[in-house]
């Protein structure tokens, strides 16, 4: 996701490998626990942010609801893509 470190990348990818943070049917990022600290947390909202950015551009586009395009995106670009056994 644009304005993602590739530091924040890491984490968010070694929090979803320990189970931590998964990807929710919204589009968005999630905790499927409290969350480890505040570095995770602003990792999470800046990938959030940053989707939600373009969720709104495909929205717009699409002539649809910002939660209609993340849905869609979900299903077609990021489900697929969840290692089996993550979240």
């Amino acid at each position: 996701a644009f304005g993602q470190t590739s530091e924040q990348k890491a984490m968010i990818d070694a929090a979803k490998a320990r189970g931590v943070v998964g990807e929710q049917a919204d589009g968005y990022l999630g905790f499927r626990t409290a969350s480890t600290g505040a570095p995770l947390t602003q990792a999470v909202s800046v990938t959030n942010d940053a989707r939600r950015a373009v969720y709104g551009e495909s929205a717009r586009a699409a002539g649809t609801t910002t939660e209609v395009a993340a849905a869609r995106m979900f299903e077609a670009q990021l489900l697929p893509r969840i290692p089996a056994g993550q979240w």
